[in-house]
């Protein structure tokens, strides 16, 4: 499915035509038997995301409706969230040991690597001078254990499926009222869409701002979620100059595996820190977390000044200044239809 408006239709014509497919296509992959469970409910999810994307697009000119079915598929998404957590925490582990280096090469870089988000760890792990590596195993063994009981724990999955299926085929149904407040004019669409646009770009920007004046997890998060609903509406804006837009879609898309990488980093921390051992020094990491948490200190300041730098560029024009050049692309591109 092509995740596009045209601009030879009317945005409501677009936002009913792409509201149906993706619901559709959320449906089908929990339906689906060929398709693994963790790969559905991630595919379903990503559907969720890009309606919330579509919808913030046309906030402005339908603010109940945004209000409304943002709302649902952002629940909905939520009730899909199960296994995520664990997955991604023992494939960010083992991305950590790949690009590990002892305290001798602290100093190097890791953007030549090829990223393998779920490549094996090696088989002896070491990370720093001085830490056995039976004491990153037995991290890893936690980390393994938690996500095999957390698969284990989800023997309510198809009741959570069935759920799912009954909130979209509702949602399906309601498609025929997602109406915009303006009149059928395709020649103003853009009117339409790029109120939306320049508000997600200009959140984009302040979030980084934000994220460099305090730099803590949740601030570089925030800024992760604004820039991908900027990737979703370059995206749908695309056919208004497909190689410039694409080009400019492959930087934000760039930026956002950066934040992704580093939002991983702190969620791994925070689980590694749950799942310490109890005890009188279960407040006090052992060894081999120590030795983890710093390695991963250093590659979340590595992603984050390659994300700065990213950044600056994604987020170089003024709002204005966007919404009037892709504007004029997707007018000229109207008259060229």
């Amino acid at each position: 499915m092509r995740f596009e408006l045209a601009p030879t239709e009317h945005p409501q014509a677009g936002l009913q035509r792409l509201g149906r497919a993706l619901i559709d296509d959320a449906i089908g992959q929990i339906e689906n038997p060929d398709v693994p469970p963790a790969t559905a409910l991630h595919e379903a999810r990503k559907d969720m995301k890009k309606l919330r994307g579509l919808l913030r697009l046309l906030r402005r000119a339908a603010p109940d409706l945004y209000q409304a079915e943002n709302r649902a598929f952002r629940d909905a998404a939520a009730h899909l969230a199960v296994m995520r957590d664990a997955d991604a925490a023992l494939a960010t582990f083992d991305l950590v040991l790949r690009r590990a280096q002892p305290q001798s090469k602290q100093g190097a870089d890791f953007a030549a690597e090829a990223h393998v988000a779920c490549a094996p760890p090696p088989r002896e792990p070491v990370l720093f001078e001085e830490v056995e590596p039976s004491a990153i195993t037995g991290l890893r063994e936690t980390l393994s254990g938690y996500r095999e009981e957390a698969h284990a724990g989800i023997g309510d999955l198809p009741e959570r499926l069935a759920t799912f299926r009954g909130w979209m085929l509702e949602a399906r149904e309601r498609i025929p009222d997602w109406r915009l407040a303006a009149k059928q004019d395709t020649a103003h669409a853009f009117a339409l869409l790029g109120p939306g646009l320049k508000k997600t770009y200009r959140r984009g920007r302040k979030a980084m701002q934000r994220a460099y004046a305090q730099p803590h997890a949740d601030a570089f998060h925030d800024w992760r979620k604004r820039t991908k609903y900027l990737g979703y509406q370059l995206r749908l804006l695309q056919p208004g100059w497909p190689k410039l837009i694409k080009a400019q879609r492959r930087a934000v898309k760039a930026l956002q595996g950066l934040l992704g990488e580093d939002h991983d980093l702190a969620v791994l921390t925070d689980l590694l820190a749950e799942l310490r051992p109890q005890g009188p020094t279960a407040d006090e990491p052992l060894a081999g977390e120590l030795a983890l948490n710093r390695e991963m200190r250093r590659q979340s300041e590595l992603l984050r000044r390659r994300a700065r730098h990213l950044g600056e560029i994604v987020y170089a024009e003024q709002p204005k200044a966007l919404g009037k050049r892709l504007g004029v692309y997707w007018t000229e591109a109207q008259r060229a239809a």
